[in-house]
């Protein structure tokens, strides 16, 4: 499958919400400042601001019997997390996208498991809109959810096309993506899609063709050689990507502190300044505003390190590094092979709760569960991990009422 190219002038594009409406506050990007670069160091329980960092990590899920209330075989290397009705996440270590419901005790795995014939699922989203739509031997319909896999396809998913299985909607021969997301705007809806083989954000319309932004879309113009797009990510008005070093050789990230850069666009692809700048970040990919009642952090920038398994709040205005996340005994939160951050829903986790996906034991195995501010989680297995090695490898973003602006 050769991936049609359509050529667009984004310059009047803009992001919109949920309903595909352009924002009352929007900015243009010409008015909103850069974000700064700046990195502060913090010690103990508080962050730079003196906000508490304790939290509580609670695992639900996992593939290792006694390491969660939910043994679930086929979650291994648990990456991209997509919040619909249900909790959708990507297993890249069985060619699955496994299916979940409720909350920490109530928690429970649904009948659904879907195959996903790109192989090793990495980026996963939630489609709410009417485009994307996948045709099977049963069907066809909008994809509910879209997953991106190493090996350049993007696949969707409807129950009425095919119940089992996604289905190949786009590929990229030669792409190694990562990550994806889900950009609405006023003419429409997008995906972005993190090439890490070639150093480039891909992107897609609504029939899933590639369109081209422009050589310069999506670029950071001053990045060293060797860092490629890890992960995108659509937080509130922008569009954020997580870059890591790349091994030429292997293909794989580089982990080690220090080497990691986030930077911030605007929906035509427009580079609006470096969020976050080497300081704590190791191969940094997830990327989300942090929940309501998230401590002292609602709606702080929050940057998930694969490399080390941390978990940092930035000022999403400044840049301002405010901490890691903790345990409530002020150890550092660190979740072996971390991959993904989502904000829950009323229905699944809560809305101050964040979900996280992690590949532990170098991927071999999984995790999956939720992060709550202080002690406000229950009923989960408590929040003991297993050793982080460096070395081996939804619309959800919600900041309202935080009192940042993005």
């Amino acid at each position: 499958m050769r991936p049609r190219i359509v050529t667009l002038c984004a310059a009047a594009l803009v992001l919109g919400t949920t309903t595909g409406t352009i924002p009352a506050q929007a900015t243009s990007a010409s008015t909103t400042p850069l974000l700064g670069t700046t990195t502060a160091t913090t010690t103990g329980t508080t962050g730079t601001t003196g906000t508490s960092l304790k939290f509580t990590q609670t695992n639900l899920v996992s593939d290792v019997k006694g390491q969660a209330p939910i043994h679930d075989p086929a979650l291994i290397n648990p990456w991209g997390i997509a919040i619909g009705k249900t909790v959708w996440v990507s297993d890249a270590g069985s060619d699955l996208s496994t299916v979940y419901s409720g909350a920490a005790g109530a928690l429970k795995k649904e009948q659904t498991e879907v195959w996903i014939p790109g192989g090793r699922p990495t980026g996963q989203v939630f489609n709410p809109t009417d485009e994307f739509v996948v045709k099977g031997k049963a069907g066809s319909g909008p994809a509910s959810f879209i997953t991106v896999s190493p090996s350049g396809a993007v696949t969707g998913w409807n129950a009425e096309a095919d119940p089992k299985s996604a289905i190949i909607a786009a590929f990229t021969r030669g792409a190694d993506y990562k990550g994806l997301a889900l950009m609405e705007t006023n003419r429409g809806p997008f995906l972005l899609a993190a090439d890490f083989a070639n150093g480039r954000i891909h992107v897609f319309d609504g029939e899933f063709d590639r369109v081209n932004f422009g050589r310069r879309a999506f670029r950071d113009p001053a990045l060293p050689d060797n860092y490629h797009p890890f992960n995108v990510e659509v937080v509130g008005r922008f569009v954020y990507v997580a870059y890591a070093l790349r091994d030429p050789e292997t293909g794989k990230s580089v982990a080690g502190q220090g080497k990691g850069f986030v930077s911030r666009f605007s929906a035509s692809g427009r580079f609006l300044g470096r969020l976050a700048a080497r300081g704590p970040l190791n191969a940094p990919w997830a990327m989300t505003a942090a929940p309501k009642n998230f401590g002292g952090l609602t709606g702080a920038f929050l940057v998930g390190n694969f490399g080390d398994g941390s978990i940092h709040a930035y000022n999403p205005r400044n840049g301002r590094h405010l901490g890691a996340l903790r345990h409530p005994d002020g150890r550092p939160i660190t979740i072996s092979g971390l991959w993904d951050l989502q904000v829950g829903t009323a229905e699944n986790g809560g809305t101050n709760a964040l979900w996280f996906s992690g590949g532990t034991d170098g991927g071999k195995h999984g995790l999956l569960g939720i992060i709550t501010a202080g002690g406000t989680a229950s009923q989960g297995t408590p929040t003991t991990n297993p050793t982080h090695n460096p070395n081996q490898h939804n619309s959800n973003n919600s900041n309202n009422n935080s009192g940042y602006s993005y």
